[in-house]
C-alpha cells in the first residue's frame, strides 16, 4: 500500500464519525442501518418467554429490559462444540465481570436432560457467574421457538457422541437494551468473538 493510500484510509476512518451497528429485523438476517432520524420502533424485537435459570429462578424478558445480552445455544452433556463456545463465552464473561449492564443467557437444546440440578452443577465446574450468566431450561418447543423465530438462528442436526440427534448451533445472537438483535457471530471463532466484545462496548455507549 502507498503512503498516499495509507493517508487516504487514515483521514476516512478519522472522518466517519462514532460506529454503529446495524439491526436484523427479519429471517434473511440483512443488516440494517437507521438514518439519523429514523426509529427503530417498528423493529423486531426478542418477544416475551418464561424459562427457568441454573438457581431455580424464573427468566423472562422483563429479567434483561435495559441490559444488553448475548443469546446462545448448548447442552450440558456436549463434549464437541460446546466446550468451544463456552470458552469463547468465558471471554465475554471476563470482559465484563464488572459490568452489571452485561449479561449471557445459553439457551439448552436438551431440557428433558438438563434439569436445574444439572445446569447448576454444570455451572459451577465451569466456574459461570450465575449472577449474570444464566443457564436456561424450560419446553423444548419454546426454546426452539425462540431460537427460530426470535433470534433468527438455525439450529441444525448434529451427531457425534449423543445419543439420537439434537438440534445445536453455534451462533451468538447480540440483542440491545430495547431487545433488537444488533449482531451475529460464529461462536466457535476467537476472531467473531473478540468482534462481539467490541460490539458490546459499542452498544452500550449508545
Amino acid at each position: 500500500m502507498s503512503a498516499r493510500w495509507a493517508l487516504a484510509l487514515l483521514l476516512a476512518g478519522a472522518c466517519a464519525g462514532p460506529r454503529t451497528l446495524p439491526y436484523y429485523a427479519d429471517r434473511t438476517l440483512t443488516p440494517e442501518w437507521l438514518g439519523a432520524h429514523a426509529s427503530a420502533d417498528t423493529l423486531h424485537r426478542v418477544g416475551d418467554f418464561h424459562l427457568v435459570d441454573q438457581r431455580g429462578r424464573a427468566v423472562t424478558r422483563a429479567t434483561v429490559a435495559g441490559r444488553v445480552y448475548v443469546a446462545s445455544f448448548f447442552y450440558a452433556g456436549c463434549r464437541q462444540l460446546c466446550p468451544k463456545l463456552r470458552s469463547q463465552l468465558q471471554r465475554v464473561q471476563a470482559s465484563f465481570s464488572r459490568d452489571t449492564d452485561v449479561m449471557i443467557l445459553s439457551h439448552t437444546i436438551a431440557p428433558e436432560a438438563d434439569s436445574v440440578a444439572v445446569l447448576r452443577r454444570y455451572a459451577a465446574e465451569n466456574h459461570l457467574d450465575s449472577t449474570k450468566w444464566l443457564l436456561l431450561t424450560g419446553k423444548q418447543s419454546e426454546i426452539e421457538h425462540l431460537a427460530r423465530d426470535e433470534y433468527y438462528v438455525e439450529l441444525r442436526d448434529t451427531g457425534g457422541k449423543t445419543l439420537g440427534r439434537l438440534l445445536h448451533t453455534e451462533t451468538f445472537a447480540l440483542v440491545d437494551r430495547a431487545g433488537h438483535i444488533r449482531g451475529l457471530y460464529d461462536g466457535s471463532l476467537p476472531y467473531d468473538v473478540s468482534r462481539l466484545i467490541e460490539d458490546i462496548h459499542t452498544l452500550e455507549g449508545e
